[in-house]
Formats: C-alpha cells, structure tokens, sequence
C-alpha cells in the first residue's frame, strides 16, 4: 500500500465521519439534503474499509486532491451539505433549492 492510498482513505474516513457527526440545531428535516449526506458518507466510508482489508481503489494525485478539496469543504460547512451548494449574495442556484425543499406534512 503506498502513501497516496493511505493519504485518501484518512481523508474519505475524516469526510464520512464529519457528515455523521452533523447535528443540525433546530432546522426542519430535508429529505433531500439528508440522501445527498447518505450516499456522501457510504461512498466515502467505503473507501477506508475497502483500504483496510486490502481491496484499496487505484489512486492518483488528481483524486487525491478532489478527495482533499471535498474534505476541506466539508469541514468548513461542519457537515451541512446544504452549505456545500450555497452561493453567496442572496442566490440559491437549483441544487441549493432541491437541499432545502423541507418534507410537507400537510395531509
């Protein structure tokens, strides 16, 4: 196993981990968002696991520095995948829309 593998998986591993770890204070739940967060954190969590029982995925720089990005990103949000898709100034581009469309309990 060579550093970059290494590198990644700590990296994949501290991305999963913090999106486990949010905890959103008295927001509503947004199906949306919470499936986006879901599947972040299976395809991320699988890396490690996949790197310790010896099946790691071929690593180059090029996702290494995606995978480093994401985990910046991450950390700089806490968690919050909204926030990931969050423009500045007043605009919410349609991801950020779709994230924060709340379920409706209307009946």
């Amino acid at each position: 196993m060579n550093t970059l593998t290494i590198l990644n998986a700590v990296l994949c591993a501290v991305i999963a981990l913090r999106l486990l770890m949010f905890r959103r204070a008295s927001g509503c739940h947004r199906p949306w968002a919470s499936r986006l967060a879901y599947a972040l954190v299976l395809v991320t969590g699988s890396v490690p696991i996949r790197t310790i029982f010896g099946a790691p995925l071929p690593v180059d720089v090029t996702s290494l520095a995606i995978n480093a990005v994401l985990c910046a990103a991450v950390l700089a949000v806490r968690g919050n995948v909204v926030d990931l898709f969050r423009c500045g100034m007043g605009y919410d581009n349609p991801i950020t829309r779709l994230l924060r469309k709340t379920h409706d309990h209307a009946r």
